[in-house]
């Protein structure tokens, strides 16, 4: 499997695609009839977010900024830790790995974001695909469409490196707005009624069943809040990231769009 190569691309062809959905700002899907055990140990593995932050300038270049990916990457990393949402499992944040581990863990990043793009614009963002469609007894009952996205039963091998049963992948890119593109945003607003956003914010997170490959629960925001640069923020932007995410004290529901 050779999908390392393909995780830079990935990631910056679902920023694309989030940049422009307009059905709806955010969403999250669980697979059906998906629960945590009740009883037992759950360890659930944090993998070293993909965090970017840089400025937006007037042409709608993206500077990336060194200094405040790392100050997002570090509150985000302790907000994480303390998550509410994980409470009820056992979440271990890891860093970055070694040996022969890192390009195992790099070919599933990639993968997970092709296979999570393909979730987002067709679970989430955009049309249904018809393949997903749930066969029902009554011709005039509300569509479901089944969410059975999968990584692979490859995916065992991350469960061997780790010794967790799931596996939790978080993707966030942030671009400020820099001075003339804010004064730019005034100026079009002003004198032709034209919307310039004012910088980029948006951020997914899924997890994956380490034991079947599959992906069991994905959420995704295009207008994320809280800025990651402070702790604030990214207890901020860590909460709407885990949004829908699934309890151990009830079955999985469906999930909504907001």
């Amino acid at each position: 499997m050779k999908f390392g190569n393909l995780r830079a691309a990935a990631a910056f062809a679902g920023a694309c695609l989030l940049a422009v959905a307009q059905p709806a700002l955010a969403g999250n899907i669980v697979r059906d009839g998906f629960s945590f055990p009740k009883e037992g140990d759950v360890k659930i593995v944090v993998f070293r977010p993909d965090v970017a932050v840089g400025s937006l300038r007037v042409g709608g270049l993206d500077e990336p900024n060194a200094d405040w990916t790392d100050a997002a990457r570090t509150n985000m990393k302790k907000a994480f830790e303390t998550a509410a949402e994980a409470r009820e499992a056992k979440l271990e944040y890891l860093g970055d790995p070694e040996g022969e581990n890192t390009k195992l863990l790099d070919d599933y990043r990639g993968l997970f974001q092709v296979v999570s793009n393909t979730a987002m614009m067709h679970g989430i963002f955009f049309d249904k695909l018809p393949t997903k469609l749930v066969k029902q007894a009554d011709p005039k009952a509300k569509k479901k469409y089944r969410m059975d996205w999968s990584l692979g039963p490859e995916a065992a091998k991350l469960r061997e490196a780790t010794g967790a049963d799931y596996a939790m992948f978080v993707y966030t890119k942030d671009s400020y707005g820099d001075a003339g593109r804010k004064v730019a945003q005034l100026l079009m607003a002003g004198l032709f009624g034209a919307y310039v956003p004012a910088g980029v914010h948006i951020g997914y997170a899924g997890l994956v069943d380490l034991k079947t490959g599959d992906l069991v629960w994905l959420n995704a925001d295009i207008a994320m809040g809280g800025d990651p640069r402070d702790a604030e923020g990214a207890t901020k932007r860590v909460s709407q990231l885990m949004t829908g995410f699934p309890k151990r004290s009830a079955l999985a529901l469906e999930g909504v769009a907001k």
